[in-house]
């Protein structure tokens, strides 16, 4: 099993694709297509990954978000999915009274 490396999200690019300044103060290459979930990462985002050595230098694989670290500079006031199908349900659940209210 390869070995879990913690670092920290230096840059990363709109064509998805830039770099991870490791804990051990390594650099890392990092690639969309290496990242779990396939999100974009962020800058200064705490994250997991393994590494693999190419020719052009170390590679993060398996890149995953740190577990209980937060994000800086996130919206603190975001709401969850949950949150929001609720909002959609309680919307839906208003405009069917109103409606009734109206035409009935």
């Amino acid at each position: 099993m390869a070995k879990k490396i913690k670092g920290m999200v230096a840059q990363f690019g709109t064509k998805g694709y830039g770099f991870i300044t490791g804990d051990d103060g390594e650099k890392y290459f990092i690639h969309q297509k290496n990242i779990f979930n396939k999100s974009r990462l962020k800058v200064n985002t705490r994250v997991v990954f393994s590494v693999q050595n190419s020719e052009k230098g170390w590679v993060a694989m398996d890149v995953n978000l740190e577990k209980d670290a937060k994000v800086p500079n996130s919206e603190s006031g975001s709401l969850s999915n949950n949150a929001v199908k609720s909002m959609f349900v309680i919307l839906f659940v208003i405009q069917a009274i109103v409606i009734y209210k109206i035409f009935v």
